[in-house]
């Protein structure tokens, strides 16, 4: 009988040691059970943190909860805990997600929709602050997984077959070899952790709850560790320090997105999406341009319907720059494709599309109408590509339709520039300039007369048959253009070109794209370059020849403006596309002592706007000045004319206030001239002779005088004696030292004191 009772003994400990335990909710045979003294044990070596020892929570409630994930994979022995808050019912997967949702750093590998609701197949966190997040599954790095919300989903139990792209984060996943994520809870703090068989969609969550998810490593159990604060994570990127990617994304997956690359050199991915509850924009974002405040992306499409990642935002999407939260979006923008966009002044912008020129109501956010003579011809015979807004007009290019000069105070196209122009963009002098496969053209702002300069041996074939906004653009701080060449209309080449606007000479062979050797080499994408306008430095994006996988290498490289490549960084592998580089816009325009703020004058008055106003990160050529108010013009007439001289026509004595508006790429400062015309006298002119510019200034200070100049002094805040030497009318002052400094200038006519600054 004994002998029996031993036997009953001991099978009713095997069954013990064999039973069968649930990981998640699902039955496991493969898997021992412990014992509930071995369960209480375990639990018990967790330290005794507090809800007040939490520093980064999550969500809002009166409810709290506690959620802790312990890796055991010998980067650290701790168990990194989140708090969560919320009213009314949630579960442990509802407080999981918000936790990845929240923190970027966190991300998830689920299968969702099993009958035991969601299984958590790995967690991973990243340690190091790459931002390099995302997953290879099976080996494969052609082609990785990048969470959305945190999240990156699988529709099987392969969790085993997945590792991080960085190994230096935390990670662990696993189901039937490498181990599985175990479940511990407990509802009460004076009472020990429960192994929990339900999985994290089942687990209904109490007031003051705590979760623990613990790896076993080769199914091993490891006491729960030591919990450590997590904490909080900076998502305020400084859009001002840095510069954007708009990316055109992978057509058929997903939509447009836009990355922000830091000036401490970080990659930001995909911004808009990450504030914005994962909105995109269109299908095969084209185009970003800022304006005032606000950050307008055009897409050629609305959606893309092959992304179920991303809510798609449409043709034209508006986002606040500094924040990229969302303000607007629009499907339509007058019935055909997006294409470009460009600021005409507060109130209003120019989209162009695929079949003309809308007009923007910046103000209300709406689309408007179509300004006749821009539309015509098929979607792929005259659409509209690159627009600028210079002081006077909006040039724009057509397909098969030459450039169109828009006179913006009545939006209608005042003159067609005939020829087959790809891009239009303005110098730094203030000249315009197109662009065709073998020549380029010079163009007066304000007559339209044009001049040819032939390039000698290289191309620019443009891409109106896939359109993006091409490489044509400008320097800021030099009279300089720059562009890609181009090897046929499919293929762009690895030759930057510069062209010197003010002595027409051209170097084609400035720079040469790196990463040349080999069988697949870097190549230019999108619109490619554009020019950093306070730094000068110059911003190109390439991806890898070869098509395919290929294009998802892709690589930003930076070069001097004597084109030396200075910093190159490489993207995570995806089918980024980039369009084009936008950079922030941080200046104001300043207006400088030159223009007074009172006048005495009997006789008529003009003051050459041109040489009072600059901005240091946009083109001052380019500023919109207007007459904002007059107080009196029954004293006092006062216009701009199209030389941008203000005229001050005295009518009977008296006194009135002037208020110009300076408008610089949307941002605006006025500037107030109290006008005395007390004593009428001479009807001749009087014109202001000499002014300087920019002020303040970082490199170079321009003199604006039709005298000649026989003599300049420049003196330092303590009266010494500066050095300078001064060449066409300007002084190169960029190894000044910062502060005040005062210049004595003297022409064949007069003698000049001015004040000006070095930045």
């Amino acid at each position: 009988m004994r002998k029996n009772y031993f036997i009953v003994i001991m099978l009713f400990f095997a069954f013990l040691t064999h039973a069968q335990i649930k990981v998640q909710g699902v039955p496991r045979n493969d898997i021992k059970l412990k014992t509930a003294t071995q369960k209480q044990l375990t639990a018990k070596n967790a330290n005794a943190t507090t809800f007040d020892d939490i520093q980064f929570w999550v969500g809002t409630g009166a409810n709290k909860a506690a959620f802790a994930v312990q890796w055991n994979d010998g980067k650290n022995a701790d168990a990194l805990i989140w708090g969560f808050k919320w009213d009314g019912n949630a579960t442990g997967e509802d407080m999981m997600k918000a936790i990845a949702k929240a923190d970027p750093r966190f991300y998830t590998l689920l299968l969702q929709g099993t009958q035991f609701g969601t299984a958590i197949g790995g967690f991973g966190f990243d340690l190091d602050g790459a931002n390099t997040i995302g997953l290879y599954k099976s080996g494969n790095v052609t082609y990785p997984y990048y969470p959305v919300s945190g999240i990156v989903n699988t529709a099987v139990y392969d969790f085993d077959e997945y590792t991080p792209i960085d190994a230096s984060d935390h990670w662990q996943s696993g189901w039937t070899t490498k181990g599985y994520w175990s479940y511990w809870v407990r509802d009460d703090v004076n009472n020990g952790f429960d192994y929990s068989g339900l999985g994290a969609s089942s687990r209904v969550l109490q007031n003051g709850s705590w979760d623990v998810w613990n790896f076993n490593v080769s199914f091993a159990e490891e006491p729960i560790a030591a919990f450590t604060p997590v904490t909080p994570y900076a998502n305020a990127i400084d859009f001002t320090k840095g510069y954007f990617v708009v990316n055109e994304e992978w057509f058929g997956h997903t939509n447009g997105s836009v990355n922000f690359v830091s000036n401490d050199g970080k990659i930001n991915y995909r911004v808009y999406s990450d504030i914005n509850e994962n909105k995109a924009f269109g299908a095969t974002t084209q185009y970003g341009t800022i304006y005032g405040d606000k950050f307008y992306f055009v897409s050629k499409q609305a959606k893309d319907g092959g992304d179920t990642q991303y809510t798609p935002g449409g043709r034209l999407v508006v986002a606040d720059a500094l924040t990229m939260k969302t303000l607007a979006e629009f499907d339509n923008v007058g019935g055909g494709d997006g294409r470009s966009f460009v600021g005409v002044d507060e109130k209003t912008g120019y989209i162009g599309a695929s079949n003309g020129v809308f007009i923007f109501d910046i103000a209300n956010m709406k689309v408007g109408a179509v300004i006749a003579g821009t539309g015509g011809g098929s979607q792929y015979a005259g659409q509209i590509g690159n627009m600028i807004r210079t002081s006077q007009y909006v040039f724009t290019v057509k397909q098969n339709g030459g450039i169109l000069v828009i006179d913006p105070k009545t939006n209608t196209v005042v003159k067609t520039i005939t020829g087959a122009f790809h891009s239009v963009t303005q110098s730094k002098d203030g000249s315009i300039w197109g662009i065709q496969n073998k020549k380029i053209i010079n163009i007066d702002p304000l007559t339209f007369a044009t001049i040819e300069y032939a390039i000698p041996t290289t191309q620019y074939l443009g891409s109106w048959g896939a359109w993006n906004a091409g490489s044509f653009t400008y320097s800021n701080k030099e009279n300089a253009l720059y562009w890609m060449n181009s090897v046929n209309a499919f293929t762009s080449g690895v030759q930057i070109i510069k062209f010197d606007v003010a002595t027409k000479k051209f170097n084609e062979s400035f720079a040469t794209l790196p990463g040349q050797t080999g069988t697949f080499k870097q190549i230019p994408y999108g619109a490619a370059l554009r020019l950093d306008p306070v730094s000068d430095h110059i911003i190109v994006n390439t991806t890898e020849s070869g098509f395919g996988a290929h294009y998802q290498k892709n690589w930003i490289h930076t070069f001097d403006n004597t084109g030396k490549l200075i910093d190159t960084k490489v993207l995570n592998d995806y089918y980024w596309f980039p369009a084009m580089t936008v950079f922030p816009d941080n200046a104001v325009p300043v207006v400088n002592a030159i223009l007074p703020s009172q006048i005495s004058t009997g006789s008529p008055t003009i003051i050459d706007l041109k040489a009072v106003v600059s901005d240091e990160d946009n083109l001052s050529a380019a500023i919109v000045k207007t007459i904002k108010s007059n107080s009196d013009s029954n004293i006092v007439s006062a216009e701009i004319n199209a030389n941008e001289e203000l005229i001050l026509t005295p009518k009977i004595g008296g006194t009135s206030t002037i208020v110009i508006s300076f408008n610089s790429n949307g941002k605006i400062v006025e500037k107030s001239i109290l006008v005395d015309t007390a004593v009428l006298g001479r009807d001749e002119f009087t014109k202001v002779q000499l002014s300087i510019y920019p002020n303040p200034v970082s490199d170079y200070l321009n003199i604006s005088t039709e005298d000649e100049i026989t003599d300049v002094v420049i003196y330092d805040i303590n009266g010494r004696t500066i050095n300078a030497r001064i060449n066409n009318n300007q002084i190169d002052v960029s190894n000044f030292a910062k502060g005040f400094y005062i210049i004595n200038i003297e022409t064949d006519k007069a003698k000049y004191t001015q004040k000006f600054i070095k930045r």
